[in-house]
């Protein structure tokens, strides 16, 4: 199978800090944008847009800290919670705390794909052993973009990204199944202990 860097499939590039373009007062706000924080990377690959904060910058922002759909986009220390920039979740400002992947040629690795990739356990551990296993598990973009990713057929890639997706989907089901069984048996205790309460 055929091994290349991050850095030769894809640009990556770390978010604004925000106090630099943030508009100071009313009067100065040249466009308000939807941004991302920590918060807003969820473990399962997505952005909870419930998360998103509003940011007024005092400019017009440039592209490269704006999330474009096919974006991957990491936090800088572990775990990197990496997540799909979709059509939805276009258009938001990335913060210094997180970074983003842009794949160059989408014929030769998927975006889905990579995500997962960079999710796994033993990834994540290499990359803290590159940086010493600090204790505030801090990742710099250079020890990402040194990774080597295996790359699978387009075919294969596609495949794996099907079964993650329905790994994704059976587990959000059984949560919540679980939640309403815990709902219906707290009713139900609540309900005979409730009525010999004195």
């Amino acid at each position: 199978m055929k091994y290349l860097k991050l850095s030769e499939i894809a640009n990556m590039q770390s978010g604004l800090v925000l106090n630099r373009k943030e508009a100071k007062d009313e009067a100065s706000i040249a466009c308000t944008y939807k941004r991302l924080n920590l918060r807003s990377l969820d473990e399962e690959g997505r952005v909870d847009k419930l998360s998103l904060d509003n940011y007024n910058a005092s400019e017009i922002l440039d592209k490269q800290i704006i999330t474009v759909e096919g974006d991957v986009v990491v936090r800088m220390f572990a775990p990197i919670c990496p997540v799909i920039i979709t059509a939805e979740t276009s258009g938001l400002v990335i913060p210094s705390q997180l970074s983003t992947i842009r794949i160059k040629d989408q014929t030769q690795i998927l975006p889905e794909y990579l995500r997962y990739y960079l999710a796994q356990d033993n990834i994540i551990n290499k990359m803290l052993a590159e940086e010493g296993w600090q204790s505030q598990r801090t990742i710099k973009i250079s020890t990402i973009a040194n990774l080597y990713i295996p790359l699978p057929t387009i075919e294969q890639q596609i495949t794996i990204a099907k079964i993650v997706e329905a790994k994704t989907k059976r587990k959000k089901l059984y949560q919540e199944l679980i939640q309403q069984e815990e709902t219906l048996i707290n009713v139900f205790i609540n309900k005979v202990i409730g009525g010999n309460s004195k």
